[in-house]
């Protein structure tokens, strides 16, 4: 969607996604409804294929959206990734994260505490973490200005570099 605004976007992603995403701004009409009076994809976006915790994410964005990430990682590659975001980030930049979320009970709501599960069993050290979890993560990265919305099974987080 930013994209469709003109803003240039970068998607950095593992191979397989970044293979997907390619074909969907190429021809999106296959997985998502066209816009009146829209065809075709758009042009501003650049791909980069990589894994988040080895390869360099780059530099100078305003903006880090970082959606259904950090439950596939361990506390301490979260910490790690959520550092090396903020050196990638423009002085005033900002990070907003999306993802299912557990309660202080870790049973609810149901969609994180199932998630979680699938986490713990498929990945090394991954879950689904509490937004308060989260926040203190970006508080001990330096992210200042930390804000938690809570959108039913889903959370979003944001905070400024400065």
């Amino acid at each position: 969607e930013m994209a469709k605004k003109g803003i240039d976007v970068t998607l950095f992603d593992r191979p397989e996604t970044v293979k997907i995403a390619r074909r969907v701004v190429s021809n999106p009409s296959l997985f998502l409804p066209l816009d009146k009076g829209r065809i075709g994809g758009v042009n501003n976006i650049n791909f980069i294929e990589g894994d988040f915790l080895c390869d360099d994410i780059g530099r100078g964005y305003d903006l880090i959206f970082a959606s259904q990430t950090l439950h596939s990682l361990s506390e301490k590659d979260n910490l790690y990734l959520l550092k090396k975001c903020k050196r990638a980030l423009n002085k005033r930049g900002r990070i907003v994260i999306q993802e299912f979320h557990l309660l202080k009970d870790r049973a609810h709501p149901p969609q994180g505490a199932l998630f979680s599960v699938n986490m713990l069993v498929n990945t090394e050290g991954g879950r689904s973490y509490s937004p308060d979890e989260m926040k203190n993560w970006l508080s001990k990265t330096g992210f200042k200005k930390i804000g938690i919305k809570l959108m039913g099974e889903t959370v979003i987080i944001q905070a400024s570099k400065l």
